[in-house]
């Protein structure tokens, strides 16, 4: 398997378009596309389909997609530690994550930059993701991952993660006793969600209309650690997906119930500058998030049960 055919492959994905890959990669469509046919023939399928707009991954295409990017990622790693200590990029690099993200990312993040990166810092603004997406347009930061919840492609900007949401409440709650509930059932439960202007609320709040009735919404706070410690002290509940609270529910103390009809997706973006390209450093920082995300991508959170036991 060739890393020109991986690198051709992830690019196509990452752009949803042939056109814009090979201007990235600086090479003809047509060699483009000899690369990705020539790695379809080795996984044995079809990795992209033809849409209106360009390209989109078949099932294939996704599944595999996490393993190339992060079989890219060891190869690059690999070349940067086989160059002398000068070689090496240095600098400052500023995120702006969504506080999820930062449970995800960060310790491992700076694990991997202090053991390989030695000479790149980091700097974290952890905030939701309307407030992060401003504080890229505001170039406040170089790279930005943050959350959204309708369907589509979003300009200039990767899906990192994807889960469904669930109504997550302490594990004595009756409706813990479920796998799945209605959003129209939860009419008349109490609920903490994140402050708004927030995307997540907004939708929850325009799908309860939609369907005639309202959310019970008693409060509204400004960081997932206090919508946690609100569950714990009271039988609010919050809606959100499970891994966000990954840790709460492996000890028994929450359960996630997830929410049907309709079911609602949360797809993680990871979106970079545009006034300027990225460093070097900030390069390295990408890659090594898209390898901490990697065994995150897919239905990560429909497993529910097997961690709540």
């Amino acid at each position: 398997m060739e890393l020109r055919n991986l690198k051709a492959f992830v690019e196509v994905a990452a752009h949803g378009s042939y056109v814009r890959a090979a201007s990235t990669l600086g090479i003809a469509q047509s060699a483009l596309s000899r690369q990705v046919s020539a790695l379809e023939r080795e996984v044995g399928g079809r990795l992209f389909h033809r849409t209106g707009r360009g390209v989109a991954l078949t099932e294939i295409g996704e599944r595999v997609l996490p393993q190339g990017r992060a079989l890219i990622a060891d190869a690059l790693a690999f070349e940067q530690a086989a160059k002398s200590p000068r070689d090496r990029p240095s600098g400052e690099v500023t995120l702006g994550l969504v506080p999820v993200a930062s449970r995800a990312f960060v310790a491992g993040l700076t694990a991997l930059l202090r053991d390989d990166y030695p000479g790149i810092r980091l700097r974290v603004l952890e905030g939701y993701s309307g407030q992060v997406e401003e504080w890229l347009a505001a170039q406040r930061v170089d790279i930005a991952v943050y959350n959204r919840y309708r369907r589509g492609r979003v300009a200039n900007a990767e899906a990192i993660m994807r889960a469904d949401t669930h109504l997550i409440v302490r594990s004595n709650h009756p409706i813990a006793k479920g796998l799945e509930v209605a959003l129209r059932a939860i009419a008349d439960v109490p609920l903490a969600l994140p402050v708004r202007p927030n995307s997540l609320t907004n939708l929850l709040t325009g799908l309860a209309t939609t369907q005639h009735f309202d959310l019970d919404i008693r409060l509204e706070a400004s960081s997932t650690s206090l919508i946690g410690e609100i569950i714990r002290a009271s039988d609010l509940a919050t809606i959100s997906p499970a891994h966000v609270f990954a840790r709460e529910i492996a000890s028994g103390e929450f359960s996630a119930v997830r929410i049907v009809r309709p079911t609602i997706e949360q797809t993680t973006w990871m979106s970079f500058g545009s006034h300027r390209p990225l460093s070097a450093a900030a390069e390295i920082v990408t890659r090594l998030i898209r390898k901490l995300a990697a065994p995150k991508r897919g239905p990560v959170t429909r497993q529910r049960r097997s961690a709540t036991g």
